[in-house]
């Protein structure tokens, strides 16, 4: 059986979403990718157990990353429990507490983040692929 790490990337701009893709897999990670939290949620819950992390943004329609956290952290016996690396535009204090008081295991902002600091982030989470 394969070692491959799986990661499920949550983003709705669909450019970012194919980006981080591309970008996990050429890392040596499997990719699940979802545009939504409730897509999010679903894909957790019919993969428990497979997924080894999760990169999720906050601002989406319908559930915002907050609340698949939330229903992650609180749940887990649904969903797994596995790293949360949240990767936003959103600077504000209040959230970023917020999201390491529901479980975050880290906090990354797009804009000033650069692929290989996306991977260096992965690797320390799941162990270096390359």
């Amino acid at each position: 059986m394969s070692d491959i790490k799986r990661i499920l990337i949550v983003e709705d701009e669909k450019d970012l979403l194919d980006s981080y893709k591309e970008l996990v897999e050429t890392a040596g990670y499997e990719a699940l990718a979802v545009s939504d939290g409730y897509q999010a949620l679903d894909s957790l819950d019919k993969n428990k157990g497979k997924i080894d992390l999760v990169i999720l943004d906050l601002m989406m329609p319908g559930i915002d990353g907050l609340e698949v956290l939330r229903a992650m952290k609180t749940n887990t016996g649904k969903y797994g429990d596995m790293p949360v690396i949240v990767l936003t535009n959103m600077t504000s204090e209040s959230i970023i507490r917020e999201t390491f008081e529901l479980g975050a295991s880290s906090y990354l902002v797009k804009t000033d983040l650069d692929y290989d600091g996306l991977v260096k982030e992965l690797g320390k989470y799941l162990g270096g692929s390359l």
